[in-house]
């Protein structure tokens, strides 16, 4: 008995030409978004210089409204657990110490805190409220 069998190749090659036009639109609008992110940050840089040196002009201590000197931070202005809820949204596998690197690296403001002990309490703090996404 002979089984006949089907080449599906022919609709398999026209699905992965699909993904591939699917990938290159992706891409080129990356391109465009990274761009417009390049521009705010510019525009951002600027208005940080005007600021600074109207203060200074003043003779008023600047008010820290981002992170690290010259880099922006998402977490801007937020509480800490506001902030490590945003990023378990992001990532439900991260742990606190992969949360707490998230944190370092986006220049949050811990105030003087000791960071890891601080991002343990606002983690259980987190738990407790049911805020934390499983």
């Amino acid at each position: 008995m002979e089984s006949k069998t089907s080449d599906f190749r022919k609709e398999l090659e026209g699905i992965m030409s699909e993904i591939q036009r699917q990938i290159a639109s992706m891409r080129q609008e990356r391109e465009s978004i990274d761009e417009k992110l390049r521009d705010a940050d510019s525009a951002l840089a600027a208005l940080r210089t005007v600021y600074d040196i109207q203060s200074r002009r003043l003779g008023e201590t600047r008010a820290r409204f981002w992170g690290r000197e010259g880099a922006p931070s998402r977490f801007t202005g937020m509480r800490l657990v506001d902030a490590l809820a945003i990023i378990q949204q992001e990532n439900r596998q991260i742990d606190k110490r992969q949360a707490l690197k998230v944190l370092q690296k986006e220049g949050f403001d811990f105030r003087g805190k000791r960071p890891l002990p601080a991002v343990h309490f606002a983690w259980v703090a987190l738990d407790r409220r049911g805020k934390r996404t499983k």
